[in-house]
């Protein structure tokens, strides 16, 4: 699995402790092409306080560059990444069950 950092911010805490966090696309060769996942790292001055990926996300490049995007603009944790996943995923099947109605019309 090969891991490319696209985003990265530091961050500050309420009790004034800064965060670096770092979110990477995650690429997996498949079957027929590739298929992408997000990580997020989020680490404190002295190693890595937490991270999560989820492999196998979609299999669009340019879907999972955009959702990291907006997953680094705001600035998610590493806890929250699953559910996020899955609200994403959601709204690709909802696009996708938009544009198969509308052809189908």
């Amino acid at each position: 699995m090969k891991k490319i950092m696209l985003f990265q911010n530091d961050v500050t805490n309420e009790e004034d402790a800064v965060f670096h966090l770092e979110y990477s696309l995650l690429i997996r060769s498949a079957e027929v092409g590739e298929v992408y996942g997000a990580m997020i790292r989020k680490t404190d001055a002295a190693s890595v306080a937490e991270e999560d990926f989820v492999d196998g996300l979609c299999e669009s490049r340019e879907d999972a560059e955009h959702f990291l995007c907006r997953l680094a603009e705001g600035l998610a944790l590493p806890m929250e990444l699953t559910a996020l996943c899955d609200d994403f995923i959601f709204e690709l099947e909802t696009e996708e069950k938009q544009i198969s109605a509308q052809e189908a019309s």
